[in-house]
């Protein structure tokens, strides 16, 4: 739990940079956040890299104790760095970033000049059905990885709202799918929380045909 001072909590955040997993037991006990990957910046090879640290790291995501996977280079960036820029990221790529971040459960901070955000970045920061999944409540759980795609699922434990993310990690567009029947097949539809479009499921299965870098990320019922 946070360190308690005058009756007031203090998240205490770590930056050992990258975290090591062996040592997890001592971060849950002194700290409350702990970064489990060296500076992030707005490099695609960066965020694909986060899909592994995430799947070592994702059974000790919950209450008080949140792996972080560092800021959120999105808007503009570089200020106090020499020269401010927009984000190198795609909007797929930082879709994605979003998408992968809550669903694992990371802590959010913004590294971006918040004067100059933009209508489009405000908007991806603030979508609150993408924002739901960070609870603690919300389990996540990695089901596959490959060099070429990811597919991640979370339960609420209190509320019962399921969440699929597909992840294409290729260079190419290509179609992500997940057959969910043992683990949910009263499942019926599917709403992409980008879009808010409805996807019905047949046959316990959904797909995405994405983009290279992109994602897609459904709340089931």
């Amino acid at each position: 739990s946070a360190i308690q001072k005058a009756g007031r909590p203090i998240v205490l955040s770590l930056s050992p940079g990258p975290a090591i997993i062996q040592k997890s037991w001592h971060y849950a006990k002194h700290a409350n956040m702990w970064r489990i990957s060296d500076d992030f910046w707005d490099e695609w090879p960066l965020l694909k890299d986060m899909f592994p640290r995430c799947e070592i790291w994702q059974d000790h995501v919950k209450a008080g104790c949140y792996p972080d996977c560092d800021m959120l280079p999105v808007g503009r960036l570089g200020g106090g760095f020499g020269r401010e820029r927009a984000t190198g990221f795609t909007r797929d790529e930082q879709r994605t970033m979003m998408n992968l971040w809550c669903l694992f459960g990371s802590p959010l901070m913004v590294g971006a000049e918040l004067s100059l955000l933009d209508d489009w970045t405000l908007s991806l920061l603030t979508n609150q059905k993408v924002l739901a999944m960070l609870t603690p409540d919300c389990r996540p759980d990695q089901i596959r990885r490959t060099e070429d795609e990811a597919v991640w699922v979370a339960e609420n434990q209190k509320t019962g709202e399921r969440y699929l993310g597909l992840f294409n990690l290729s260079d190419q567009e290509r179609e992500v799918a997940m057959d969910f029947g043992d683990l949910w097949p009263e499942t019926a539809q599917g709403e992409e929380l980008w879009s808010g479009e409805a996807v019905p499921v047949a046959e316990s299965r959904l797909a995405a045909r994405l983009a290279p870098h992109a994602s897609a990320v459904y709340r089931l019922s």
